[in-house]
């Protein structure tokens, strides 16, 4: 029974569990973890595409893809078929730590969707690699969207335009720029 996470910059995600016997294991990559007897040994490299990167995660699983059936693109550009879990998302705990690099970093920023596989096994992959069924939503599969990476820090406090008023007004009157 997996119970937790390790994330430690620049290593896989390792995960701490419960054996049968009682035994308390902790710090092992998802290649250790399958669901069902007889599973094929897959390489650690097909499962998981990037390391960790930030000593600081959150685990959360997302209602709208609860359950939701997905595939990925492996490493080797095959499509792997399965079931999705939860969400690891990687972050900086605050201003004041030291930079932590593509945590950060909106070009470079991923989370990892944690996936059981048709096969048994389990996958962690970034949204730029995933894709989600959802047969009431999803009915473009031809036709894929071309994107882009998100570059851009969005950040709506970042020029001079408005101002708040100066006193106790609970409902504060908004004074724009061009405005004296």
């Amino acid at each position: 029974m997996l119970f937790g996470v390790a994330s430690i910059q620049g290593r896989s995600p390792l995960f701490h569990f419960l054996m049968e016997d009682g035994g308390v294991w902790w710090r092992m990559p998802i290649s250790a973890f399958c669901d069902q007897p007889e599973v094929p040994e897959v390489d650690i490299h097909e499962l998981v595409l990037w390391n960790s990167f930030s000593p600081h995660i959150t685990v959360t699983e997302f209602q709208a893809m609860r359950n939701m059936r997905m595939e990925y693109v492996s490493r080797s550009g095959n499509f792997i078929k399965g079931k999705y879990l939860f969400t690891l998302d990687w972050h900086a705990p605050d201003d004041n730590t030291t930079n932590l690099g593509f945590s950060t970093n909106p070009g470079q920023h991923k989370c990892g969707h944690v996936i059981i596989r048709d096969d048994g096994n389990f996958a962690i992959q970034p949204n730029n690699r995933v894709r989600l069924y959802d047969p009431s939503y999803t009915t473009k599969k031809t036709n894929l969207i071309h994107r882009l990476i998100n570059t851009q820090q969005w950040d709506v406090e970042d020029a001079a335009k408005w101002v708040t008023s100066d006193d106790d007004s609970y409902h504060y009157g908004i004074v724009t720029g061009n405005e004296e």
